[in-house]
């Protein structure tokens, strides 16, 4: 499946630096458009042109022209939809790639319509109890969610984890219930998510593959809202779920902060926070919330534009039904230490700059280089 937010490398206005230590990897993409133009000429197969229709709508919204980029993935469903039947978890990923298009772009119909159509591709042609159809349906509670209405979001988890069940496939159910805790608690409703812990606990305790997300969700229940209260603990969750760590592969440019403390709402000349998330199996993040502190986060979600259009490589000897990898990293927005002139005294002057580090990773390196 072409992943739309692969393609997000233009530039943005004055980014803040990345850490120094960062090795990820720069996937280019580059005349996308020509070749998708080249392969209608020669009329290729279908398969082939909705790859190239993909990569060119995606080189179209990453450079901002979000209109050419879903010109380029409607034509594409129009000339290749009925090829549903022979090719549908392509077909299924245009429809997707152009929803994500429509969201960005404030195209709410089309968004929520071409989500629909990428779930009912694979169930048409696959069936509903196929694995693969009622993985891509959880796109319809993440669709809700996205819109800001969590409630139709839990009834749609719902709804989907209710039918995987049906079909036997207890293992998706089980992932689609732990979508809604974890859905729970971005809408700091703990109540519903200890709601959610209990069915989990109660129908798939006992399994392997959920041990490691039960771990963390029991953790994260524990841990308060904007408090230091229970962060160790789920920290070593996290880290004693002994899942893979999968290597980003692409990410978007880090906002500009403005350097003036107002911007803080304090005069102080350093913030942090810390921010969650999960690294889901296909690569893509999702569940990206402020941690700690409680106060002063409101910098930090503009954070979370940047961490949503990341990409990873896929999760290594990710399960069906795992959620992936969790994953918590500390920002600190400060400016730099100099000696000004005329005076000795170091003090922080000039521009702030962000300064990123996964803290589940230095926790773990800390504790080891203390053990005898």
């Amino acid at each position: 499946m072409l992943v739309l937010g692969l393609m997000l490398a233009v530039p943005q206005a004055a980014p803040a630096p990345k850490p120094a230590d960062s090795q990820d990897i720069v996937v280019v993409a580059n005349r996308m458009g020509a070749a998708l133009k080249r392969c209608l000429e020669r009329n290729c197969p279908p398969e082939e042109e909705v790859e190239a229709a993909m990569e060119a709508g995606a080189e179209s919204f990453a450079a901002g022209r979000y209109e050419e980029a879903k010109k380029t993935l409607r034509l594409a469903i129009s000339r290749n939809a009925k090829y549903a039947k022979v090719i549908p978890t392509k077909i299924s990923d245009l429809y997707a790639t152009y929803a994500d298009v429509a969201e960005h772009e404030g195209d709410e119909t089309a968004f929520i319509d071409s989500t629909r159509n990428s779930v009912t591709v694979l169930r048409r042609a696959l069936g509903e109890g196929h694995p693969a159809a009622i993985r891509v349906s959880a796109r319809l509670g993440d669709m809700w969610a996205k819109l800001g209405q969590p409630q139709r979001a839990d009834g749609a988890y719902q709804r989907e984890a209710e039918r995987a069940a049906r079909f036997g496939r207890r293992d998706l159910a089980g992932m689609l219930t732990f979508r809604r805790a974890w859905l729970a608690l971005a809408a700091r409703d703990k109540p519903h998510a200890r709601k959610m812990l209990a069915t989990l606990e109660r129908e798939y305790g006992g399994e392997p593959v959920f041990s490691p997300a039960l771990a963390i969700l029991r953790a994260r229940l524990a841990l308060g809202d904007g408090k230091d209260d229970g962060t160790d603990a789920f920290i070593a969750a996290i880290r004693q779920a002994g899942m893979a760590d999968p290597l980003l592969m692409r990410e978007p440019k880090y906002p500009e902060f403005d350097p003036a403390p107002m911007v803080f709402g304090s005069s102080r000349d350093i913030v942090w926070a810390d921010i969650g998330f999960w690294i889901q199996p296909d690569g893509t993040t999702a569940g990206i919330e402020v941690l700690r502190p409680a106060e002063d986060g409101a910098w930090a979600k503009r954070l979370f534009k940047q961490i949503a259009g990341r990409r990873y490589s896929p999760v290594e000897g990710a399960e069906a039904g795992s959620m992936g990898v969790y994953r918590v990293e500390r920002y600190t927005l400060r400016p730099a230490y100099k000696v000004d002139i005329g005076t000795r005294i170091r003090q922080r002057v000039g521009p702030v700059s962000l300064h990123q580090v996964d803290i589940t990773k230095l926790a773990a390196h800390t504790e080891a280089s203390a053990t005898p």
